[in-house]
């Protein structure tokens, strides 16, 4: 079991009582590194969803249904990898492999242009998801190593608001590039943001606190934050994992979460422009709305996990907020589907499930740290493994129903909504049974001399 949710924030209060000197803030630089990297995945997975698709299809010669196989393309790919990954990270650090991260996102996201045909766009949009496979597990493990308990949902919970932020100005930023380069010199233009980027997180960013001569000793007191070290390193137990209930439940809801969000980062666009009528630029921001919003609920969510784990423990300060927000934005969906001859408020309502929805993100990944101890990136790696692989699956079945319910040749969004909220109901209803409180990694010997050491709570 892990350690009591209430320990961490004793002893850092302890411990500022006795430090000589003012801690340094450089963990949260790092944190800026870390949510730069967010961004960039968040450009290089929805490039191809907004107003910009309508360009490669005319170019392509394609249909939405068949472009859905390019955007599947990208997110079977991304699920494929994300356990390797994490574990690369967990293994060799996360500077190497967020790198490595970067610099297929840049290459990439550039040669999208010079897809000619189908085949090509679905091989290239595999590419570039199997090179950003592992941010997010990678930096979770980052937030373990330079961040206190007490400060990882709010860590985790910034890194998300600027995922979404960077899904949001997505749509408008590729509409007006392609308007001055063309799609292809839009996906050029994305693609070259980071090289300076990545050579100068190569030279300053390192994966624990000790390795950064710039961090003085009162911030690695306060990072440490009376953590103990083991003796010997448990070996990650695969076993354990795999017979975890709370492990299952955490991949099934994360499975239903991304199933119902894989709709703000493929069909909305479709849906505000047919369904809701909304044109030109209305309709990018418009479709960028819903993440700018989850993006400032990730952050609130944040804030409200690190609070709730110390007044109520991690069993529900973990879980509680992603269990009522999952279910109120199974509500929205709903109601913007009942709304849907009034584009205000179905947009507003899509935008507040959204908001709902993204409450419970801070937590879903904290959780995987908890749970996870020294294998967070294996851990979460997995999660978002399953989670992607509802991305695959969500996408082309979104659009054969779009199909089914449309008439006269014209498909009928607005029947995904009834999908959408169903996976959010059940993302809800999985919560209730994870429990942040114990490990899932180490086998019952290895737990139990880790506890007895002191590195694990009893």
């Amino acid at each position: 079991m892990s350690e009591p949710a209430t320990a961490p924030e004793n002893t850092v209060q302890q411990v500022n009582c006795t430090l000589p000197i003012k801690p340094t803030w450089e963990r949260w630089k790092v944190l800026g590194w870390l949510s730069c990297i967010a961004v960039f995945t968040y450009i290089g997975r929805i490039g191809i969803s907004g107003q910009i698709r309508e360009n490669i299809e005319s170019d392509l010669h394609l249909v939405p249904a068949l472009t859905a196989y390019a955007i599947s393309a990208f997110t079977l790919s991304y699920a494929l990898f994300e356990l390797p990954s994490g574990w690369l990270g967990d293994r060799f650090g996360p500077r190497k492999v967020l790198t490595r991260i970067v610099m297929c996102w840049m290459v990439f996201t550039a040669l999208t242009a010079a897809a000619w045909n189908l085949g090509s766009l679905i091989a290239v949009r595999f590419m570039v998801g199997a090179g950003e496979a592992g941010a997010f597990p990678n930096i979770a493990r980052a937030t373990r190593e330079w961040f206190p308990f007490r400060e990882r949902g709010l860590a985790q919970g910034f890194v998300w608001m600027m995922a979404r932020f960077g899904g949001a100005i997505t749509f408008p930023l590729l509409l007006a590039l392609s308007r001055f380069f063309g799609w292809r010199g839009a996906f050029v233009a994305t693609g070259a943001f980071g090289v300076v980027w990545v050579i100068l997180f190569w030279l300053r960013f390192r994966d624990k606190p000790d390795l950064d001569p710039k961090v003085n000793g009162a911030e690695r007191v306060l990072i440490a934050e009376g953590r103990i070290q083991t003796k010997k390193a448990a070996p990650l137990s695969w076993e354990t994992l795999f017979l975890s209930p709370t492990m299952w439940f955490l991949l099934l809801m994360y499975f239903a979460s991304n199933a119902g969000w894989s709709f703000f980062a493929s069909w909305i666009t479709p849906y505000l422009e047919k369904d809701l009528h909304l044109k030109g630029m209305t309709l990018a921001v418009g479709s960028g709305a819903p993440l700018f919003f989850g993006g400032i609920a990730c952050l609130i969510g944040g804030l409200l996990t690190d609070r709730l784990v110390r007044t109520w423990g991690r069993r529900w300060g973990r879980t509680l907020i992603g269990t009522i927000g999952y279910a109120i934005a199974g509500a929205m969906m709903l109601i913007a589907l009942k709304y849907k001859s009034d584009p205000p408020i179905a947009l507003s309502a899509i935008c507040f499930s959204s908001f709902a929805k993204d409450l419970g993100m801070a937590s879903t990944w904290a959780i995987t740290i908890d749970v996870g101890h020294s294998y967070s990136g294996t851990v979460s790696g997995l999660m978002n493994s399953i989670g992607n692989l509802a991305q695959v699956i969500s996408v082309p079945v979104v659009a054969q129903l779009a199909i089914w319910a449309g008439t006269h040749g014209e498909l009928n969004w607005n029947i995904s909504l009834y999908y959408y909220s169903a996976m959010f109901f059940i993302s809800s209803f999985a919560l209730l049974f994870i429990d942040a409180r114990r490990t899932v990694v180490y086998s019952a010997e290895d737990r139990n001399r880790l506890e007895s050491e002191g590195v694990l709570a009893r």
